[in-house]
C-alpha cells in the first residue's frame, strides 16, 4: 500500500470509506450518511467520529450538508480529493490484494478462516500476563538486538 500523504491519519481513510459505503445506495451525490451512521458503521463512538469529521473537512476531504430543519444534523459527502484518497487506498489496495492472492484455492481459504475463528477467541480470552521477567528480557532485546540464549 502507498505511504498516506502527510497529514493524512489511518483513521480518515476508515471514516472515507464508511461515508462512501452509507451513501453508495443513493449515488454519491446524495448526502445521506450522517455522524451517527458513520459511528455506527465504524463501531466508535459519535463524539470521536464528530472530531475527525471537523478536522477532514478542514482537510478538504469531506462536505457538510447542514439539514434544513435541524441545523445541528448534517449529513456528509466526500469531495473529489475524499473519493481519489478512497480509490488509491480502498479500491487500488484491494484489487492488488485479489490479484496478490489470486493463487490461493476456496478450500485454502476456508481453511485460514477456520482456523482464525477457532484461534481468535482463545488469544481474546487468554489471561496471561507479561511478568516482570518477561517485560526485562524484552527491554534487554531492544537495547542489544539479542535474546538471552544468545548472549
Amino acid at each position: 500500500m502507498p505511504e498516506l500523504p502527510r497529514g493524512m491519519k489511518p483513521r480518515y481513510v476508515h471514516v472515507i470509506d464508511a461515508v462512501w459505503h452509507i451513501n453508495a445506495p443513493h449515488g454519491q451525490g446524495m448526502a445521506t450518511a450522517r455522524v451517527s451512521d458513520v459511528s455506527a458503521f465504524l463501531g466508535v463512538t459519535t463524539p470521536s467520529v464528530t472530531k475527525l469529521v471537523g478536522e477532514m473537512v478542514d482537510r478538504g476531504l469531506l462536505v457538510k450538508h447542514a439539514n434544513d430543519t435541524d441545523r445541528r444534523a448534517v449529513t456528509l459527502t466526500l469531495t473529489e480529493r475524499g473519493l481519489a484518497i478512497r480509490k488509491a487506498y480502498v479500491a487500488d489496495y484491494h484489487a492488488h490484494l485479489g490479484e496478490l492472492l489470486a493463487g490461493i484455492t476456496p478450500e485454502e481459504c476456508a481453511t485460514v478462516a477456520r482456523v482464525m475463528n477457532r484461534t481468535l477467541p482463545l488469544m481474546r480470552d487468554d489471561g496471561w500476563k507479561a511478568t516482570d521477567n518477561d517485560r526485562e528480557t524484552n527491554n534487554r532485546r531492544m537495547t542489544d538486538g539479542k535474546d538471552d540464549d544468545e548472549s
